[in-house]
C-alpha cells in the first residue's frame, strides 16, 4: 500500500484531470441524439452528466448555461465542481470549446480550442480522513484516449488558495499538445504562465505510464515594481520518485545566480543541491520578502553553497557547506567559511567564521533548536534534555560594518555548555562607544561565570558607561551577582543626571531649600534571594535614592519581592508557592515604602498570568516643590500634598482600573508676573480624584482661594465605543477676582466678582456647552495706558451646541465701551470668534505726554488661521505733548544681526496672521505739542494690513492753527499735510512755515517735503535772495549786511548744518560703501565759501590720511598725520597752492 502521503498527493491532479475530462465525455457520446441540438446539450450537461457523477463518485457537478450544440462550438458558464470529500468547491466562470468530431473515425481526438475563464480552486490540508480512505492506489498509467492533439488552451484569471495564502496566474496559454497513443509520449510544446509580475515559459515532455518519466526545459522573466528585471533559464527531467535539476541560471540586476542537483521523494525527502552566485546584489532581499525595509544592504556578493541532507518521520538531517562566500557589503569587505547542520533537535556550526571589515565572529559547537521552530522543520520534540555545546569569539573594532545602525567596537570570548535546562556560561566582553540608532554606551565591561549544574558559586558582574536608553542619559551602571546563578545576591547602582525637565530624575533631584541644585544623582539597589523553578525570590534589602542637592530617598525597610515569568509581586506573600498566583495584601501591608524627611512614598503590587495585575500605593507629606518641573515657570506653590492610587487589570486583556486620589493640605500660591510684584494668594481645601474604569473616565475636583473663594467641577468620559461621551459641571465663586490680577497683562488692582456655573455635555469630539460666567462690578487699573476701568461687566452664556454668547461693557474717563459676540466650537481647535466693540468718547490714554479719547466702531473675527478686523476708529479728543526724543535713539538697519540675541520674527514671519482694515478719524480737538510744532490735526485715514506686508494706509492728515519753532523764531504753517499712500510710517510731506518781517516787507520760512523718513528742507523768501539772506531773516530780521561778528558765524554754522543735513544720505552712502571713519563738512574761517568737506581713514593705530574738498571753491588738500610716541607726531599737508608739515609736541597736564 501506498503512503498516506502519496494517496493524498495524486488526489489533486486526479480531481484536475476530472474536470478536464468533460470535454472528452462529451465528445465519446457526440454519437448520440443528443449531441445534435442546443436543447440536447443542455440537458445532458445540466441533468444527466451530475447525475452520473452523483452517482458513481458521489460528486456534485452543476452548470449554469450552455450555448451551442455538442458538434459546434459549445460556451458552459457558471460552473462548479463539489468534491464528496472536501468542502471547497472549484469554480469556473466560463469553459468555451471547439473541437473535431469527424477525427475521431481516425482514432484522434482533435480539441481547436479549450478556453477557461476564472478559475477558483482550493487546496485541501489533507485532514479528511474520509476522502483519503476512498482513494485507491496510484495509477499505473494517464487515463487519456487513443491519441490526442490540442491545438490551443487557455486558462485566464486562475486562482489558488492553500489556507492563508492565495496565488494568481492571469493567463496561462499551452499548445500544441500532442499524444500518439500506447507508450508514447506526451508532448508539450509550449506552456506559458503569466502574472502581474512576469511570465514562464516551458516545453515539456511526459511518459503516460509509470514511471512517468518527464524532462522538462524553460525560461522566464519578472519585473518587480522597483523596476528590476529578473531572467532566467533552465532544465530538468526524472520521474514519479524524484527530479534530476541539470542546470539552472538567473540574471538580475548585474548578479548571477546558478544551481544544479537532486531531490528524491520515493521515500520521504532527500535532496543535494548545488547553489553559487557571482556578483549578486544583496538588496533583493526586499524584492521577494520586505519590501517597505529602508535598511541599506547593497553590495555585490560571491558565494557557492552546497546543501545536502534528508527528511522523514524521525526529523531532518541538513548539511549546508560554504564552500564560498566573499565579496562587499554596504562598502565593506565580507567573506565566511565553514558549515553549518541541522540534526534532529539540534542545529550545528561547525567552525562557522565570518568577516566584514575588520570584524571577526568564529562559531563553533551546538546548540538546541527552540521549541517554536521544531514543528516547522518537522522533528520530534523528544523527551530528553538538550544540551548546549557552543563556543564563540568576537573581535570587532568596527560594529557598522555588521549590522546598520550599529557603532563602535566589541571583544569577548564565550562557552556556553550543560543541559538547556542548567546551562553553563563563561563569558568576557569588553565594549567601546557601542551605539544603535538612539542608543548607546561609551564603555563596556561584563564578565559571567555561571554554573546552574551545581549549588557552587557563580558571579556576574556588568558596568557601563554613559547609557543612553530612550533619551534618558546614564553616566555609569553596575550589576553585580553572586550565588546560585549569580541570582543569590544581587547589586544594581544606576548614576544619573539631574538636569531641566519633566522626567522621573526632575522628580528625585527636586531642590531642597537652601542646597543647589546638584548635576547628578545615584540609585543603589540590593536584592538578596535565590532562584527557584524558575522563579527568583527574596527581599528588596535596599534601594536608596541619592542627590547631592536634596536628601536621599531610602527605602524604610526590606520588602519581600518575588520575580517569574508567570507571576511578579512586590511586597506580597505566594499563596500557592513560588508559581502560584499572588495574595492580595490589604491597607498598607507589604508595601515598599520610600521617605525623606517628612516625605513619604509607599506602593505595592504584582501580576499574575492567570489573574492579572494589581498595584497600589500612597504618598504624604511631598512638598509641592518636588512637583516643580511639572508646573508652569511663574508659578510657586508652598505646602505639603498626600495621595493614594491603585490600579487593577485582567489577564489577557487590556482592560483595567485605575482610582487616584490628591489632597494636598492649606498652601499658598505665588504668581511671578513679569516687570511687576508677585501676586500671592491662598488656597484651601483642594481635591483631585479621578477613577477609570470599564473605559470610562470620572475626574472631580475642587478647591478654595482666599477665604471666600471656591472652584469645584466634575467630568465624566464615557467609552471609546460611544465616541466619549462628556457628562460634566464646572461651577466657581471669587467674590474677589483680585488674585487673578496676575494673568491680566499690565492690570494693576482688579476687582469684581467672577462666577461660573456650566454643565458639559455632548462628546470629545463634539463637546457642548451649557451655562452662565460673569464678572460683575469690576474695575482694573492698566499700567501702561494710565486708565483706570470701571464698571466693569462681563457675560458668557452657552446652550448646548449653540455658540456661546458673549456681552460685556466698560467706563474710562468720560465714556464708555461695549462689545457683544459669539464663540463657535469653543473646545475644538475650529474655534472661531466674532465679536463686535462700540464705544464713545472712551478714554484710552492718560499719560503726562499723551491723553486720548476713541470711539470704536468695529467688528473683529478670529479663528485658528487668521483675525479680521474691520470698521472705524473715531478721536474726538486727543493731545499728545512731547518735548523731546532720546539723543541716543537711532534706528538699527532691518539686515544688522546683535551676535547673542535672537532674532525677533519680520514682517511676513509665519504666525498667526492679522488681516485688517480700520478707518481713523480725526475729530476736532486732536492737537499735537512737541519738536518745536504746534498744530490741531484733522482729516483722516485708511489703513489696511495684510499678512506678511507692512500696514498701509490712505488718506489725509491736515495741520490747521500751526506754529513752527526753527532757527530761534517762530514760523506760521501756512501749508501743513501729511498724505498718506503707502507705508503708514512713511506719509508725504507737504509743510510751508513762514515769517512776515514787517521792517523789510519780506518773507522768508521754510519749505519741507519728500518724505517722514527722507525729508528735504529748503529756505523760502518773498521776493527771492541768497539762502545766507534768507537764515539771515530768519535769524535776526534783518539783512546779512546788518548782523555782527556773532551773527555771521551762527547764520555759517547754521548754513553748513543744512549743507549736511541735505547731503547727509551721500555722506553716508560714501562712508559705507569705502569704509571712511570721517565724513564731515568742516569750516576754518569766517565765510561759507571756506566751508569744505573731510574725508578720513585711520588705517593704523599711529597713521591717520584724510582728503579736504572745497564745497564752494575748488581747492583740494591731502593730510597726514602720524603719530612717533604719546607725546610727539608729524602732521604733513598738500595742495596745489602750498606743501607743509610740522612736529606736534603734546604735553597733558592735570
Amino acid at each position: 500500500m501506498a503512503p498516506l502521503e502519496n494517496t493524498r498527493y495524486m488526489t489533486k491532479p486526479r480531481r484536475l484531470v476530472f474536470l478536464l475530462s468533460i470535454p472528452l465525455v462529451v465528445t465519446i457520446l457526440a454519437g448520440g441524439g443528443l449531441v445534435a441540438t442546443e436543447f440536447g446539450a443542455r440537458w445532458f450537461l445540466q441533468h444527466a452528466l451530475p447525475g452520473i457523477s452523483a452517482m458513481t463518485s458521489g460528486d456534485r457537478i452543476r452548470i449554469g448555461n450552455v450555448e451551442g450544440t455538442l458538434l459546434s462550438p459549445l460556451t458552459l458558464s457558471e460552473i462548479a465542481h463539489h468534491p464528496a470529500d472536501f468542502s471547497e468547491p472549484t469554480t469556473i466562470a466560463n469553459m468555451v470549446l471547439e473541437w473535431r468530431p469527424r477525427a475521431l473515425f481516425s482514432g484522434l481526438l482533435h480539441i481547436s480550442r479549450l478556453r477557461l475563464e476564472g478559475i477558483r480552486y482550493a487546496i485541501s490540508d489533507g485532514n479528511n480522513d474520509q476522502g483519503i480512505a476512498r482513494e485507491s492506489a496510484p495509477p499505473s498509467r494517464l487515463p487519456l484516449p487513443l491519441a490526442l492533439r490540442l491545438d490551443r488552451m487557455e486558462i485566464v484569471d486562475l486562482q489558488v488558495a492553500r489556507g492563508a495564502d492565495h496565488y494568481h496566474a492571469q493567463r496561462i496559454a499551452a499548445g500544441p499538445i500532442t499524444f500518439a497513443g500506447g507508450a508514447k509520449p506526451i508532448l508539450i510544446q509550449r506552456l506559458e504562465v503569466a502574472s502581474e509580475v512576469g511570465k514562464l515559459s516551458v516545453a515539456m515532455e511526459i511518459d503516460p505510464v509509470a514511471p512517468f518519466a518527464y524532462k522538462a526545459s524553460g525560461n522566464g522573466r519578472a519585473t518587480f515594481p522597483d523596476g528590476t528585471v529578473f531572467v532566467g533559464e533552465g532544465g530538468l527531467h526524472g520521474d514519479a520518485s524524484g527530479a534530476i535539476v541539470e542546470e539552472f541560471s538567473a540574471k538580475v540586476r548585474e548578479g548571477r545566480v546558478s544551481g544544479r542537483g537532486s531531490l528524491d521523494w520515493s521515500r520521504g525527502l532527500s535532496w543535494d543541491l548545488v547553489l553559487s552566485a557571482r556578483e549578486l546584489d544583496p538588496n533583493i532581499h526586499r524584492l521577494l520578502w520586505r519590501p517597505e525595509s529602508k535598511d541599506d544592504w547593497a553590495g555585490s556578493l560571491n558565494l557557492e553553497l552546497r546543501g545536502r541532507g534528508h527528511a522523514d518521520d524521525h526529523g531532518p538531517d541538513v548539511t549546508v557547506e560554504i564552500e564560498r562566500f566573499d565579496g562587499v557589503l554596504r562598502g565593506y569587505s565580507v567573506a565566511a567559511s565553514g558549515g553549518l547542520g541541522l540534526v534532529g533537535r539540534r542545529i550545528e556550526l561547525r567552525d562557522l567564521k565570518l568577516r566584514g571589515g575588520d570584524n571577526r565572529l568564529r562559531i563553533h559547537g551546538a546548540a538546541p533548536l527552540p521549541k517554536g521552530l521544531l514543528q516547522e522543520v518537522g522533528a520530534a520534540s523528544g523527551n530528553a534534555d538538550p544540551t548546549l555545546d557552543l563556543v564563540f569569539e568576537i573581535d570587532a573594532p568596527m560594529l557598522d560594518a555588521f549590522w546598520p545602525g550599529l557603532g563602535g567596537q566589541l571583544r569577548g570570548r564565550g562557552r556556553f555548555d550543560g543541559p538547556l535546562s542548567k546551562p553553563k556560561l563563561h563569558l568576557r566582553m569588553t565594549g567601546e562607544k557601542l551605539a544603535y540608532r538612539e542608543y548607546g554606551i561609551s564603555a563596556l565591561q561584563a564578565e559571567l561565570a555561571l554554573d546552574s549544574t551545581t549549588s557552587a558559586s557563580s558571579r556576574a558582574t556588568i558596568e557601563a558607561k554613559n547609557v543612553v536608553l530612550a533619551n534618558h542619559e546614564f553616566p555609569r551602571l553596575r550589576v553585580r551577582g553572586e550565588g546560585y546563578q549569580a541570582l543569590d545576591k544581587i547589586t544594581l547602582g544606576i548614576d544619573f543626571l539631574c538636569q531641566s525637565g519633566a522626567g522621573v530624575e526632575a522628580f528625585l533631584c527636586a531642590e531642597t531649600p537652601g542646597r543647589p541644585l546638584s548635576r547628578d544623582g545615584h540609585l543603589m539597589v540590593r536584592l538578596h534571594g535565590g532562584l527557584k523553578d524558575g522563579v527568583w525570590s527574596g527581599n528588596l534589602e535596599s534601594a536608596d535614592i541619592q542627590s547631592g542637592s536634596s536628601e536621599d530617598w531610602k527605602l524604610v525597610a526590606p520588602i519581600p519581592l518575588m520575580l517569574g515569568g508567570n507571576a511578579m509581586q512586590v511586597g506580597r506573600v505566594s499563596a500557592t508557592g513560588s508559581k502560584g498566583a499572588f495574595r492580595k495584601a490589604t491597607g498598607s501591608q507589604g508595601r515598599a515604602c520610600w521617605q525623606r524627611r517628612e516625605a513619604r512614598i509607599c506602593a505595592g503590587g504584582g501580576w499574575s498570568r492567570d489573574l492579572g495585575f494589581d498595584i497600589e500605593g500612597d504618598m504624604a507629606g511631598l512638598s509641592w516643590r518636588i512637583f516643580r518641573p511639572w508646573l508652569p515657570d511663574a508659578l510657586e506653590v508652598r505646602g505639603v500634598i498626600g495621595a493614594n492610587f491603585d490600579i487593577h487589570g485582567l489577564p489577557d486583556t487590556e482592560e483595567f482600573d485605575a482610582h487616584l486620589k490628591v489632597m494636598p493640605e492649606p498652601g499658598v500660591l505665588r504668581y511671578r508676573a513679569p516687570d511687576r510684584e508677585p501676586l500671592e494668594t491662598t488656597f484651601r481645601d483642594a481635591r483631585l480624584m479621578a477613577s477609570y474604569a470599564r473605559g470610562g473616565l470620572d475626574v472631580d475636583v475642587g478647591i478654595g482661594i482666599a477665604e471666600k473663594g471656591t472652584i469645584k467641577g466634575k467630568l465624566r468620559v464615557g467609552a471609546a465605543s460611544a465616541e466619549y461621551p462628556l457628562q460634566g459641571m464646572l461651577q466657581a465663586r471669587l467674590p474677589d477676582s483680585g488674585p487673578l490680577a496676575a494673568f491680566v497683562p499690565q492690570a494693576g488692582e482688579l476687582k469684581g466678582a467672577l462666577a461660573f456655573d456650566f454643565t458639559v455635555g455632548g462628546t470629545a469630539r463634539v463637546p457642548a456647552l451649557h451655562g452662565r460666567a460673569s464678572l460683575t462690578e469690576g474695575a482694573m487699573d492698566l499700567l501702561a495706558p494710565g486708565v483706570e476701568l470701571q464698571d466693569i461687566s462681563l457675560v458668557v452664556e452657552g446652550r448646548r451646541k449653540q455658540p456661546l454668547k458673549i456681552t460685556g461693557a466698560a467706563t474710562s474717563g468720560p465714556g464708555r465701551i461695549t462689545f457683544a459676540g459669539e464663540v463657535r466650537h469653543p473646545l475644538d481647535a475650529s474655534r472661531r470668534i466674532e465679536l463686535s466693540v462700540r464705544g464713545d468718547a472712551f478714554q484710552a490714554l492718560r499719560l503726562p505726554e499723551a491723553e486720548l479719547l476713541f470711539s470704536p466702531d468695529l467688528r473683529i473675527v478670529s479663528d485658528r488661521e487668521e483675525t479680521v478686523i474691520d470698521g472705524k476708529i473715531s478721536i474726538p479728543e486727543a493731545t499728545v505733548k512731547i518735548d523731546a526724543l532720546s539723543d541716543t535713539g537711532i534706528t538699527v538697519s532691518e539686515d544688522e544681526v546683535i551676535l547673542g540675541k535672537d532674532p525677533e520674527p519680520t514682517e511676513g514671519a509665519p504666525g498667526h496672521a492679522v488681516r485688517a482694515q480700520v478707518e481713523v478719524i480725526l475729530g476736532d480737538r486732536v492737537s499735537f505739542h512737541g519738536f518745536g510744532l504746534d498744530a490741531k490735526l484733522t482729516g483722516s485715514v485708511i489703513i489696511d494690513n495684510l499678512p506678511g506686508q507692512s500696514p498701509t494706509g490712505t488718506g489725509m492728515v491736515v495741520m490747521e492753527d500751526g506754529r513752527y519753532r526753527a532757527y530761534g523764531q517762530t514760523l506760521t504753517i501756512e501749508r501743513g499735510r501729511l498724505a498718506f499712500s503707502g507705508p503708514v510710517d512713511n506719509p508725504a510731506l507737504e509743510i510751508h512755515a513762514m515769517r512776515k518781517v514787517a521792517d523789510a516787507d519780506v518773507e522768508v520760512g521754510v519749505a519741507i517735503a519728500g518724505t517722514l523718513k527722507r525729508p528735504s528742507v529748503n529756505l523760502r523768501a518773498n521776493p527771492a535772495m541768497p539762502e545766507t539772506e534768507v537764515l539771515a531773516y530768519l535769524l535776526t530780521g534783518s539783512p546779512l549786511s546788518d548782523a555782527s561778528h556773532t551773527d555771521r558765524m551762527a547764520l555759517i554754522g547754521m548754513a553748513l548744518d543744512l549743507t549736511a543735513s541735505q547731503t547727509q544720505p551721500l555722506t553716508k552712502q560714501l562712508g559705507d560703501r569705502i569704509g571712511l571713519d570721517t565724513v564731515k563738512v568742516r569750516n576754518e574761517g569766517n565765510t561759507l565759501k571756506e566751508s569744505s568737506l573731510l574725508l578720513g581713514k585711520r588705517l593704523t593705530s599711529k597713521l591717520y590720511v584724510g582728503y579736504v574738498q572745497g564745497i564752494f571753491e575748488n581747492t583740494r588738500t591731502f593730510e597726514a598725520e602720524y603719530r612717533i610716541t604719546d607725546a610727539l607726531s608729524i602732521k604733513a599737508r598738500s595742495s596745489d597752492e602750498q606743501r607743509s608739515a610740522e612736529f606736534i609736541y603734546s604735553i597733558e597736564r592735570n
